[in-house]
C-alpha cells in the first residue's frame, strides 16, 4: 500500500490538464495522470518525477466509453492509491454547424464534458473524505455563462459543470473536499485553439491564457477553497457586461463573434471512423 497522497490529473498528457500537473509537481505533490492511449503519458511521467523529485504514475483509457470512470477509480484502488485531489480536466471544445455537425460530435462532448466528470466525482467523494483537507477541481469555461451560436453543445456542457461544481461545493460544506470550478476564455493549447482565438483578433489576444499561467492562477485559488475561478480581469468584466447588456444585444454580438470561428474552420477527417467533418473544430483536452 502507498501512503502518500496523490493528485489525480484526467486528461494528464498535454494543454491545461499537463500544466496542472506540473504546477502541481512543483508545489511538492505526487501525481496521477489519466489520458488516451498512445498520448506519450508514459514519457510525460516520467518528466514529472525526474524533474521535480516526486511520485508520478499514469493510466491510459478513454473516459467517453462506458467504462472510463470506473477502470480509473479500480486501478487507484488495485495500486493503492491515495487521492486527496481530483481534477477534471479531460474535455473536447468544438465550433460547429450545429445542423451540419454529426451524432458523435455531439455525443463524444455530452459523454467526456458531463458523464465522466460526473462518475470520476462520484467515485472518488468517499476516498476523499478521507482526507483532512481535500479537493476536486473541474475544468469549465467562460462559455458557460453564455448561449453561443456555433458552441452550442460545448458551452451548455461548461453551463453544467459550473451549476453541477457549485452544488455539489455546497453539499460537500461539511466535510474535508471543496469543490472549484475554473472559468478560462481562450486558452493556447493546440493549434485549433490557436486558430479560434486569432480569428477574434485583438480581443481574443486580450483575453487569452497560457496553461502555465492558468494553471499557477487555478491552483492557488483552489487552495484558497474559491468555488469558481475566473482569471484575468477583463474575463471579470465580460461577466459583469453580461449582465447588463439586453438579451437580445447580447445575442447578436455573439452570433457576429463566433461566426467567425466557423470561417477560420477547415475540414477534419478522423481517419479511424473515415468520416469527413465538414464546417466542424474539434479540439480535445488532453
Amino acid at each position: 500500500m502507498k501512503n502518500e497522497n496523490y493528485a489525480l490529473i484526467t486528461g494528464g498528457s498535454k494543454g491545461i490538464g499537463k500544466a496542472i500537473a506540473m504546477e502541481c509537481a512543483s508545489r511538492k505533490m505526487n501525481i496521477l495522470l489519466v489520458a488516451l492511449p498512445d498520448e506519450d503519458l508514459y514519457k510525460t511521467s516520467q518528466e514529472i518525477a525526474q524533474k521535480f523529485e516526486v511520485k508520478s504514475d499514469f493510466f491510459e483509457t478513454d473516459l467517453t466509453k462506458t467504462d472510463g470512470p470506473e477502470n480509473i477509480y479500480k486501478w487507484c484502488k488495485q495500486e493503492g492509491y491515495l487521492i486527496n485531489i481530483l481534477v477534471n480536466n479531460a474535455g473536447m471544445a468544438g465550433t460547429t454547424i450545429f445542423e451540419n455537425s454529426t451524432l458523435d460530435y455531439s455525443n463524444d462532448r455530452i459523454q467526456l464534458n458531463i458523464r465522466a466528470l460526473v462518475l470520476m466525482t462520484r467515485l472518488f467523494i468517499p476516498d476523499l473524505k478521507k482526507s483532512p483537507s481535500s479537493y476536486i477541481l473541474n475544468i469549465g469555461s467562460l462559455s458557460a455563462y453564455y448561449a453561443i451560436p456555433y458552441k452550442s453543445v460545448y458551452a451548455a456542457s461548461k453551463a453544467f459543470v459550473v451549476s453541477f461544481s457549485t452544488s455539489i461545493n455546497d453539499e460537500l460544506k461539511e466535510t474535508s473536499i471543496s469543490v472549484s470550478v475554473v472559468c478560462p476564455n481562450g486558452v493556447e493549447t493546440n493549434k485549433g485553439t490557436f486558430n479560434r482565438i486569432k480569428s477574434h483578433g485583438v480581443f481574443g489576444n486580450l483575453t487569452k491564457i497560457s496553461p502555465s499561467e492558468l494553471a499557477n492562477y487555478t491552483i492557488t485559488k483552489m487552495f484558497q477553497k474559491k468555488n469558481i475561478i475566473i482569471p484575468k480581469r477583463i474575463n471579470r468584466f465580460l461577466l459583469f457586461l453580461e449582465k447588463i447588456i439586453p438579451e437580445d444585444l447580447l445575442q447578436q454580438l455573439l452570433l457576429k463573434e463566433f461566426k467567425k470561428e466557423i470561417h477560420h474552420t477547415k475540414p477534419v477527417i478522423k481517419l479511424k471512423k473515415i468520416e469527413v467533418f465538414s464546417n466542424e473544430i474539434q479540439e480535445r483536452t488532453n
